[in-house]
């Protein structure tokens, strides 16, 4: 009994308490300390050992500033005698999160994330960005096996309008991610959290402003936007009254999906990936027993493709009631845990979720009062150049769907909608890369420059392409399966078939995904947003020019086109782009280099 250690040996390995002017530092695996005295070697090991030693003010301070930072020892014997003499540097040595002192403005110390830190972020943010992908992938199996290959086809249009208008206000999603990493990233204690806070309801006070307005235009203008994608005045009726009945039930849930979308893009930006994936999983259970209650009703504005689009807008209210709880109630008060392997879980899971973040700082009806006009203006220098982003991705969307809804059949529609369904399934794995730069990369371009600082950008840019290269063979071998799934998506054989020419092609795609994706988040990480706009706002006029000349070879009778040369041609695309992402981004390292070398001879 009396060799029983001390309780403070199984604290946490950084915890740090004041006792009558001493500070009592459990160096435990994460503090190197290194001294002028003879007796402090550095081949001991002295883990769990308790130090007191006498500190001024300054000191103080010091060690406050390394409450978050992991610490390690390496001592053998200190004396007393010796003790007052030794000069201590205290240097954090281990692997940290943005949120940590060595990745913090003017630190000194940037951290390139490791390729298995890369990942261990990403493959859980996938279930972030896969809420609408997934409903729309429920909505689409659904419809195929229970209301037929007429009301799937309607799909092709109608979801087309549905989710390419919903990327229009991808700025809030971009700048909130950006926005709230860098806050925390440039300081973590207790004021930058509390801004980050009120930033946060600003955001999401804005979103639904913005959501309502997106709604509003989407339901007035459903007709021409449904006409446009078309494409032609022979389209079947039932088809197109099906579609635009999809279309305006979906612009009621517009509200829901833009705080849905903000709320994950703050708890990305915040390295919480646990809340999003709780909020997936309600709004598809919910989106999914919609479906099958209400797919199968005869009734044209309650079955077929509104009974889905019902289901969904049903599931994205729910979620975000969900959300609003998860965010403003925080658990009760348990015991704390008493064993040292306890400590280490709960500190992790405390230190990971946003759960009751914004306690005390929103309430429900706070949706309805106006943002903070400082916050809200910080979204404007976003609005341009990721808006004219996401208009350079849709149009290569909007034009595949109208060239193959006005001039390949009912058919072909529905055979596009099931790839295009699973290429926006299989997506946000990809883009969790790029939601994993936005969260690593804004900390470490604004810390002051230095050489550590442009060996961390290069040695980021290298392990996210790494990473890349791992997240496409992955997906390529989810493609590969396809062939085998049809069944789940449709009764039609025909359609099958169809689906089954295009995987050929989607394999090549998403070889480079990764590589894509990556290398994107890594410019919007140095906010590289003028080249990024630039460049979609060509390709918003080039990719179309290529998918109309297809239809044109259709409607002049050539019979060699059909969906897979469609594809073909969004592949040719993704193959320029990707290459186009990676050089920019070997050019902005070059380019910093320089700028380092320019600094040093000035100075």
């Amino acid at each position: 009994r009396r060799l029983k250690p001390p309780p403070y040996f199984f604290a946490s390995p950084t915890r740090l308490s004041r006792r009558h002017g001493m500070a009592r530092v459990n160096f435990h695996h994460f503090m190197t300390i290194s001294g002028t005295s003879d007796n402090l070697k550095s081949n001991g090991n002295t883990e769990g050992t308790d130090l007191s030693l006498p500190i001024d003010e300054d000191e103080e301070l010091l060690l406050d500033g390394l409450v978050s930072a992991e610490m390690s020892v390496g001592l053998s014997t200190l004396s007393e005698e010796t003790t007052a003499a030794t000069d201590l540097t205290l240097s954090p040595v281990g692997k940290h999160d943005a949120l940590d002192t060595a990745t913090r403005k003017g630190a000194g110390a940037v951290e390139a994330p490791d390729v298995r830190r890369i990942l261990k972020f990403a493959l859980p943010a996938v279930g972030v960005w896969l809420c609408s992908p997934l409903l729309s992938l429920i909505d689409t199996c659904a419809v195929g096996l229970c209301a037929g290959t007429a009301q799937q086809a309607a799909l092709n249009p109608a979801v087309a309008v549905t989710e390419y208008t919903a990327l229009l206000i991808a700025f809030m999603y971009t700048a909130t991610t950006n926005l709230v990493a860098s806050g925390l990233g440039a300081d973590g204690d207790q004021e930058s959290t509390r801004g980050t806070s009120k930033f946060f309801c600003s955001a999401l006070q804005l979103s639904g402003f913005v959501g309502v307005a997106l709604g509003g235009i989407l339901f007035g203008f459903a007709a021409p936007l449904l006409r446009s994608i078309i494409g032609n005045n022979n389209i079947d009726a039932e088809v197109f009254s099906a579609a635009l009945t999809y279309v305006r039930i979906r612009a009621l849930g517009m509200p829901a999906a833009a705080v849905i979308g903000t709320s994950q893009a703050a708890c990305v930006g915040m390295r919480d990936l646990k809340s999003p994936l709780y909020v997936l999983l309600a709004a598809a259970v919910i989106n999914g027993l919609g479906d099958f209650c209400l797919v199968r009703n005869a009734n044209p504005f309650l079955g077929g493709c509104a009974g889905a689009a019902w289901a969904t807008v049903f599931s994205q209210y729910a979620a975000v009631s969900l959300f609003v709880r998860w965010l403003r109630h925080r658990p009760k008060d348990r015991p704390p845990p008493q064993y040292r392997l306890q400590k280490m879980i709960a500190g992790h899971l405390n230190r990971r979720s946003t759960r009751g973040f914004l306690r005390g700082h929103f309430r429900a009806r706070d949706f309805l009062a106006p943002p903070d006009p400082e916050n809200a203006s910080a979204f404007a220098p976003y609005v341009i150049p990721v808006t004219s982003t996401q208009f350079g991705r849709i149009s290569s969307y909007v034009a595949m769907s109208h060239v193959i809804a006005s001039s390949l059949g009912t058919t072909n529609m529905a055979a596009h909608q099931v790839i295009i369904s699973i290429w926006f399934c299989l997506y946000p794995a990809a883009e969790s890369l790029s939601q994993a730069a936005q969260s690593f990369v804004p900390a470490i371009f604004e810390a002051e420059p230095s050489p550590i600082r442009t060996a961390a950008l290069r040695q980021t840019l290298m392990n996210f392409w790494k990473a890349g290269l791992v997240m496409s063979a992955g997906l390529c071998g989810a493609v590969s399966i396809i062939p085998f799934l049809g069944g789940f998506f449709t009764a039609d054989p025909l359609v099958i078939s169809l689906v089954r020419t295009v995987v050929p092609l989607l394999l090549v795609i998403f070889s480079t995904l990764g590589l894509f994706t990556s290398s994107e988040g890594v410019l919007l990480g140095q906010k590289d947003l003028g080249f990024l706009g630039k460049s979609y706002a060509i390709f918003f006029f080039v990719v179309p020019y290529f998918m109309l000349r297809l239809k044109r070879e259709v409607l002049s009778g050539t019979s060699r086109v059909n969906l897979r040369s469609v594809w073909a041609v969004f592949t040719g695309y993704q193959l320029f782009r990707t290459s186009l992402w990676m050089v920019r981004g070997i050019v902005l390292q070059r380019r910093t280099h320089a700028q380092l070398l320019d600094n040093e001879k000035k100075s």
